[in-house]
């Protein structure tokens, strides 16, 4: 009986510091996730980083891996920079027109970012103006800084992408 009972208050102690281990697992992975947030936010404040896409999703049709078909969009400040791939139809395009958007460093117009701290989620829109087109570009960014894109042509049907923003390398700001 006494080493039924001796038993017991061991495992008894064994189990309630596994149980506070668990507590502290939980506590940290939601710390390491404002942490993430909070730099992510800093950077979307900054106004230097760049998008760059693993995935386009576009209007009716299936989505499109992009590891091989590079695009990026770059904010600098108050100007934009953006060469992405685009799957879709095309209303009114140019004959001979580019295959892609892409504006070439524009100002950015309309600019509104919201930030919703309970989700962790950072909503930033603009518009940037192509050579034949103007383009409404809206970011939803999580925490961590992966990113769901979606762009409003007024000549091409819309098309969304996934992938994530980095900070803008001072190389990368030159060009």
């Amino acid at each position: 009986m006494k080493s039924l009972i001796g038993f017991l208050v061991l495992s008894a102690l064994l189990v309630l510091p596994m149980e506070s281990m668990d507590a502290q697992k939980k506590k940290s992975k939601k710390e390491r996730r404002m942490e993430q947030f909070v730099e992510t936010k800093k950077l979307v404040d900054s106004k230097k980083f760049i998008y760059v896409p693993d995935r386009a999703f576009p209007q009716g049709g299936r989505s499109i891996d992009l590891t091989t078909n590079y695009g990026f969009i770059k904010v600098m400040d108050t100007e934009t920079e953006g060469d992405m791939p685009f799957f879709g139809r095309g209303f009114s395009v140019p004959y001979g027109g580019d295959a892609g958007i892409k504006f070439d460093k524009t100002s950015i117009l309309n600019e509104k970012i919201e930030v919703n701290e309970s989700k962790m989620r950072i909503s930033y829109s603009f518009e940037a103006k192509g050579e034949n087109d103007t383009f409404r570009i809206n970011m939803d960014i999580s925490y961590s800084g992966n990113a769901s894109v979606s762009v409003i042509s007024n000549n091409r049907s819309s098309i969304s992408y996934n992938g994530e923003i980095s900070e803008l390398k001072d190389k990368e700001d030159k060009e």
